[in-house]
């Protein structure tokens, strides 16, 4: 799978760069999205995630997760919103394995 999205840069120099004639800060962090934002992002992760487990009837862990992530990326790529690869998918990632919990503990999937 090709991302379309700049990696994250750790070093100093150069935090810009410019995609499809947009600005794009390289350096950015799940923490520097507005906060509407991140609940946008959530609240899709968590529609998303009752879709899957409901088709499915099975929680998504290792390939269904980057399945699952890729199709969240692309609504949030449509929404506009920009984060390196990386970031969205540490972000999205963690939110996926604590709504995983939540369904595990609450029993069986298909009771989502």
């Amino acid at each position: 799978m090709e991302h379309t999205r700049p990696k994250a840069q750790k070093c100093s120099g150069k935090n810009h760069v410019i995609v499809n004639s947009t600005l794009l800060q390289i350096n950015k962090e799940w923490s520097h999205l507005k906060q509407k934002q991140r609940d946008w992002i959530y609240e899709t992760t968590r529609s998303e995630h009752k879709k899957y487990v409901e088709e499915k009837n099975r929680l998504p862990i290792k390939a269904g997760k980057r399945k699952f992530i890729a199709a969240v990326e692309a609504k949030v790529d449509s929404r506009g919103i920009w984060l390196p690869f990386g970031e969205l998918e540490n972000g999205i990632g963690r939110y996926i394995d604590r709504l995983n919990r939540r369904t595990t503990d609450m029993g069986d999937a298909s009771r989502y």
